[in-house]
Order: C-alpha cells, then sequence, then structure tokens
C-alpha cells in the first residue's frame, strides 16, 4: 500500500474509508472530524482530509446545530469593521495576541461550512488587524448602517455560510437581541468597540483613562467574580462582567483596557503581574494560618484570681475598666478574631458574617450580612443588600459606607470592597457592621468556621456559625489589662 503521505485522492478514500465512515456516524461536525483525525493519524495528508471530509461522500453533522454564540457574534462584528475600513489582514497580530476561544471557535465554524483553509486565514487575519487598529483608536465606530451596508455587500469568501436557522455574520437584530439586550451600543462595548453615541454617553476609552492602579484593582475583582463562578477570565467574559448594570460606568471598558495594554492577553498579563508584585509587598503570597493563643490552665479544673485567692495568696487585681473602655476592648478584641479568622481562611473559599441578635432568633432570618472570598488579590467583600432580608429590617447607613470607601451599588446591588489586606479586611468588616448596619452588640456576632473543625458545642444549630467572643478562664488576667 503506497504511504500515508504519497497516496492519491482515490487511494486516500479507500484507505480511510472506515474511520470517515465511523466519524460521520458518530455524528462529529467535519471540524471536528478533521482533528480527530489529525490527532491520533500524525502522518495523514491534511490536504486530502480536508477535501475527503467537505467532499459530500460522507455526512458529517454539527452545522446543522451550529448557534450563535457570544464568540462568533463578536467576530462578526470585528470582522465588518475589519471590512468597513478596507484592513489587510494581520497575521501576526492574529496568532499573538488573539483570545484563545476565537481562534478555537472561529475557524471551527468556518471549516464546518467549507470554507478553504487560505480565506480562514485572511478572516481572521482581518480580525487581528481590525482589533490592533482599535486598540491603537479606540474611539473607531461602527454604526447601525454600516453593519446592514457590510451584510448586504458579503465578501465572497463568507456569502455562502448559511443553513437552517444559522447564518453567519448574524443580523443586527439578533446581535442587539442576544448580545446587547436589545442595544446596539451596548453590544459593541462588550466586544470592545466604540459606539455611535459615545460622546454623549461620557464614555470614556482612551489609554490615558486608565491608571494601573484602577485596572488592579477592577482585574483583582474580575478575578475573584472567575473564580466564584468558575469561569474562565477570558476576553469577552470581561467585555460582558464590565457592562454589567452593577458595574458599567464604575469599572474600566474593554475598549479601554485594550487601549491601555495593547491586547486583552497583554492585560491579563500585566494585571496578573500587578496583584503578585502587591502580594509580595505585603509579605508574602500566601497568609498562613496561625494557631489561637490559649491561656496557660490546667486542662484538669483552671484556677481563676478567686481560687488562688483562697489559698491566701496575695493576687494584684487590675485597675477596674469604665464602661467606654470595657466597650472598646470589646470590639477591639472584636476585630482580633476576624483578623484570626481570615488568616485561617483557605484560597478561593468564602466565609460569611452573622449577627444574632434577639430579632433574628425571634423571626428565623439567620441571612447572613456579609460575604467575604479570599483570592491572590486579596480579600474581596460583600454587604447584603436589605432586600435580601426577608423577615428583619436592615437599614444602611449610605454616607458611613461610601466614606469608609465601600463602592456603590446599583439598585438593589451589594456593596463591595476589593483587594484588601487582612488587617484592612477585618477592621472594614467589622466597622460596616457596626456603624454601617446597625450591629452594635459585640457579642452577637459569629462567623463561619474557617478550619472546619468539629465544633458541634458551639456551633450554631440554624447557621453552622460560631462565636466571635474569645473563650477565656474566668478572671483570667493578661498583662494588657494594667495601665
Amino acid at each position: 500500500m503506497p504511504d500515508a503521505t504519497n497516496l492519491t485522492y482515490t487511494e486516500f478514500c479507500e484507505r480511510y474509508d472506515s474511520l470517515l465512515n465511523g466519524l460521520a456516524r458518530m455524528g462529529w461536525a467535519s471540524s471536528e472530524a478533521v482533528h480527530r483525525a489529525s490527532v491520533l493519524y500524525p502522518d495523514i495528508d491534511r490536504d486530502l482530509l480536508d477535501q475527503a471530509v467537505h467532499s459530500g461522500r460522507w455526512l458529517f453533522g454539527g452545522s446543522q446545530g451550529q448557534t450563535h454564540s457570544n464568540v462568533l457574534m463578536a467576530s462578526a462584528i470585528w470582522y465588518a469593521v475589519a471590512v468597513s475600513f478596507d484592513f489587510e489582514p494581520d497575521y501576526e497580530y492574529a496568532a499573538v495576541g488573539l483570545d484563545p476561544t476565537i481562534i478555537q471557535d472561529l475557524p471551527r465554524m468556518l471549516e464546518s461550512f467549507a470554507v478553504p483553509a487560505e480565506a480562514i486565514a485572511g478572516i481572521v487575519g482581518r480580525i487581528g488587524a481590525a482589533l490592533k487598529y482599535m486598540a491603537e483608536h479606540p474611539y473607531t465606530e461602527l454604526e447601525e448602517q454600516a453593519y446592514d451596508d457590510f451584510l448586504a455587500n458579503l465578501p465572497q469568501e463568507i456569502a455562502h455560510i448559511s443553513r437552517g436557522d444559522f447564518s453567519w455574520p448574524p443580523s443586527r437584530a439578533l446581535i442587539e437581541d442576544r448580545l446587547g439586550n436589545r442595544s446596539w451600543s451596548k453590544a459593541l462595548l462588550k466586544v470592545g468597540a466604540c459606539p455611535p453615541d459615545a460622546e454623549g454617553q461620557g464614555i470614556k476609552l482612551e489609554a490615558h483613562s486608565l491608571s494601573e492602579r484602577t485596572f488592579r484593582n477592577t482585574l483583582g475583582e474580575f478575578l475573584n467574580y472567575c473564580i466564584r463562578y468558575d469561569r474562565k477570565p477570558s476576553v469577552l467574559l470581561y467585555g460582558s462582567w464590565a457592562e454589567d448594570p452593577a458595574r458599567s460606568g464604575r469599572v474600566p471598558r474593554l475598549g479601554a483596557v485594550r487601549a491601555k495594554y495593547g491586547s486583552w492577553h497583554l492585560a491579563l498579563q500585566a494585571g496578573r503581574q500587578m496583584l503578585n508584585d502587591a502580594l509580595a509587598m505585603g509579605g508574602s503570597l500566601a497568609l498562613p494560618a496561625r494557631s489561637v493563643a490559649q491561656p496557660p490552665v490546667d486542662p484538669a479544673e483552671p484556677l481563676n484570681i478567686e481560687d488562688i485567692q483562697a489559698q491566701g495568696i496575695g493576687v494584684v487585681r487590675p485597675k477596674p475598666l469604665s464602661d467606654s473602655e470595657r466597650s472598646a476592648r470589646a470590639w477591639q478584641g472584636l476585630i482580633s478574631v476576624m483578623e484570626q479568622r481570615l488568616e485561617e481562611l483557605p484560597w478561593s473559599l468564602s466565609l460569611r458574617m452573622y449577627y444574632i441578635s434577639p430579632e433574628v432568633v425571634a423571626t428565623g432570618d439567620y441571612t447572613n450580612y456579609v460575604s467575604i472570598l479570599r483570592s491572590p488579590a486579596g480579600y474581596f467583600c460583600e454587604l447584603t443588600s436589605p432586600e435580601e432580608f426577608d423577615l428583619i429590617e436592615v437599614e444602611l447607613d449610605t454616607d458611613f459606607l461610601e466614606a469608609a470607601g465601600w463602592r456603590t451599588p446599583a439598585a438593589g446591588g451589594r456593596w463591595t470592597r476589593n483587594f484588601l489586606s487582612v488587617k484592612d479586611a477585618a477592621h472594614g468588616i467589622i466597622e460596616a457592621m457596626r456603624e454601617g448596619m446597625g450591629c452594635d452588640h459585640s457579642d452577637y456576632f459569629q462567623s463561619d468556621d474557617p478550619t472546619g473543625s468539629p465544633a458541634a458545642s458551639v456551633a450554631h444549630p440554624s447557621t453552622g456559625s460560631i462565636p466571635m467572643v474569645p473563650v477565656t478562664g474566668s478572671g483570667y488576667v493578661v498583662m494588657e489589662d494594667f495601665d
């Protein structure tokens, strides 16, 4: 039999007929069939394989099930920019800078419609040229009429991409509905393009509108989001995340990020480096859990001051504290316990804060007041909104929260702070609950157990939380008690 790399087309089809029949029978799309055959048969002739797969002799699935993903809709917008501005392909920028999802999804879709490899390279290369130009000129606009004209005069290589309910590029109405929430401007912003009404909306996309500190803090918040919901930090996920009503206008838009760093991939690299540098300045990449200091007592029967006096031993008592001093010390102790629990919290896990007041016990509304997520960027803190409490009324002191650095949410959203050190997070959380949420009794505070230790004797039966009041022997004296 001829060598696998020296076959005629007829010989190729005879040799691989069983393989191609099997791939078609399993319902694989033509692009997936090519990929699988290439991986398992590295010496296979790719040109003959492409010709055979798209010959019609074997009926592959997949194309009839094609859907308009965000990647394909975004690619259509970028390609429309390239065609409207008559850009030549920039193969190097596309190869180096495009997001992996674009390189994977768009070529596979085009292959399933038998678009030749050279034409696919040209399409992706022109998208690369458009994105490079938009990074250098972030106010490049694509008006609705320009996109409609693009659809009316499609380049020859993509004029046939239509089957059933699917066609690419999709209509403007479809992009507006699925990507832009019925807004062309919103769809453009999500993919890093400039809407025609940018000036009227006060939208800023130039590079100097974004400081490294702002981007570092924003990226920390975005990575927290990705960790929490198990998502990859892709370019289009950031675009949609930044345009969410709770964040739109508060965090940098995708177009500004591209203008600042040249591409999303470079921005992600730079942002991660800034986060690592900030963590290094904080002392270590991982904050170790520290053991809880315990008083040196006899575990069989601990002695207190009264026991010692009963044995005739003189004891120097601490100076009595006033009510204000006792209260201040209680709150400071609470912050210390909070700091300890945050240090013990493993990365990528959350800690919830509760306020078990008599009202909470009476109503049975054990909604947590605060959620804290620990990530490589620091601690991300969210205050539960008043609307989330079912049976109790919680009023927020918004003036205090804003002055303390908490970010104002959209209506019904959560106040947040991000990229906090352990000390700043501990102090900020306790003060926000005390002054901003009306939690004015230090002994009502509880939290999840960050170590997961079995503490059934102290865990609350409704929340599983544990108290935040340090437990010591009665009358136990420490040096700080003396003035």
